[in-house]
């Protein structure tokens, strides 16, 4: 525009800031083409400042306004309030009341929103009362937002008072009270409330749908769930991504595994929640199979998806895969990703294919070492839980692993303790639990690993001594 010759003006300026360009540039400007003391521009200035985590500049633009007016005014405890400085809000406002400001819709939604921030009751009730005074809580907005208040407040008594009063309800009155029933757990009143709404001739939106299906999903109603699949098809919101993805869950929860599945195959667009509510429904329906492998599908995704965007060199994305595919025991694929690294190996590449390895997981540190990289405590973690998780905890790896637990925390030997319990080594678990003791005297989750183990294979009197006062404890004690 300027080098066209045109000058801009306050609107052009203004559109300029509600945009994502930077403040300081767009103040250049301003101040070049003489529009500094313009207080629409002003006030839109020192607003794109505090939005953009600048609130000191915004804060010395509102102190050199001459005649501030009560947008610039609300604009600036906005600002405050969006950079979570709510005591300065607070006391800002204070004074600005002291000088006459009269609270407007705007101001009230900021005074709202800063007492939810607080969470203070009180707060939140002085601010209603001055509300009230002000004859603002007739506006469905004001009152929408005190109704959310009260609701974050877990206030249903307050909540039903404010609900009741509301002369011009709106499908944000409705949905914001029923989604409280939701969290208080009373479906039956959520879903009575629905039939309230649906008499006034409110029209129903996607998230009323969803309020219903999390309903039918704590009642277990499968087929008030069946009707409100039904009734969201018809007012247009069956194929809305989040509405599918609360069909899932409900569906599931209702013991209905067929129709979970079958929605999310007709789900076109899945997203991470998609697969999470799937893969809880399988596990919740004993289908823990199927759940591993609903995840295994959906890492291969992301591995895809990486390699599409051009990361199939870069070392953090690789890394996490390497992890990923280690603890889901898809080692075929984490030692792929692994070899792929090859020169931007570092220990968190090591670390991450060692926790999965078992059985291999001592000659690849011992490559490791040769490669002269240097193990970190992490990196003796997952060598012991490897071993210990595939019985490598006897012969040769039992002297390796009193080798390692010897330069290691104790996290590491608990690591090493819970694996020996699950394969019954009985003195290694005895050499890493008196170590765990020596360092962490304290903690007690040694003593009641080892117990177990010694009750596992029969000794029951050792595990009697492990209890407080038993010999095991009162000999590490002298120890």
């Amino acid at each position: 525009m300027p080098k066209s010759g045109l000058i801009p003006n306050s609107f052009s300026v203004v559109s300029l800031l509600v945009g994502n360009l930077v403040s300081q540039s767009i103040h250049g400007l301003i101040v070049k083409s003489g529009l500094e003391s313009d207080l629409i521009v002003a006030t839109a200035l020192l607003d794109r400042y505090a939005r953009c985590g600048s609130i000191v500049d915004s804060y010395k633009l509102f102190e050199g306004l001459i005649d501030p007016s009560l947008v610039s005014c609300n604009a600036i405890v906005a600002g405050f309030v969006y950079n979570e400085l709510f005591e300065e809000a607070i006391s800002l406002f204070n004074r600005f009341r002291k000088f006459g400001l009269i609270p407007h819709v705007a101001t009230a939604l900021t005074l709202i929103q800063l007492s939810v921030a607080f969470g203070w009751k009180s707060l939140c009730e002085s601010i209603h009362g001055l509300l009230v005074k002000s004859d603002l809580i007739s506006d469905t907005s004001v009152g929408n937002a005190v109704l959310d208040m009260y609701s974050n407040l877990m206030d249903l008594k307050a909540a039903n008072k404010i609900f009741d009063g509301m002369e011009d309800k709106d499908i944000i009155s409705w949905t914001t009270m029923m989604g409280f029933l939701f969290r208080l757990d009373n479906a039956s009143d959520a879903i009575e409330l629905f039939g309230k709404m649906r008499d006034t001739g409110v029209s129903s939106d996607v998230v009323v749908f969803m309020n219903l299906c999390s309903a039918c999903a704590i009642l277990g109603e499968l087929e008030k769930g069946k009707q409100t699949h039904a009734q969201a098809i018809i007012s247009g919101f069956g194929s809305e991504l989040v509405f599918m993805n609360s069909l899932i869950s409900m569906y599931s929860k209702c013991g209905d595994l067929l129709s979970s599945r079958t929605v999310f195959h007709q789900t076109t667009w899945k997203s991470l929640v998609s697969y999470t509510a799937m893969i809880s429904a399988h596990l919740q329906n004993g289908c823990p199979g199927e759940a591993f492998n609903l995840w295994t599908k959906l890492c291969l995704q992301l591995h895809c998806y990486a390699f599409q965007l051009g990361f199939p060199r870069c070392r953090s994305v690789q890394n996490s895969l390497i992890s990923t595919y280690s603890k889901c025991g898809i080692m075929e694929l984490a030692q792929k990703v692994f070899e792929e690294l090859s020169d931007l190996l570092d220990i968190v590449s090591w670390n991450a294919v060692l926790y999965g390895c078992g059985e291999t997981a001592l000659a690849l540190y011992h490559e490791m070492r040769n490669g002269e990289k240097a193990p970190e405590s992490a990196t003796y973690i997952g060598i012991l839980n490897a071993c210990s998780h595939s019985g490598l905890v006897d012969a040769d790896a039992s002297g390796f692993a009193r080798k390692l637990l010897d330069a290691t925390g104790p996290n590491a030997r608990r690591a090493l303790l819970s694996g020996c319990l699950l394969h019954s080594n009985v003195d290694l678990a005895e050499y890493a639990a008196t170590r765990v003791f020596k360092q962490e005297p304290e903690q007690c989750g040694q003593t009641v690993l080892l117990s177990n183990m010694y009750a596992s294979v029969g000794r029951f009197q050792d595990a009697e001594a492990l209890r407080p006062g038993g010999e095991w404890n009162d000999k590490e004690s002298r120890d």
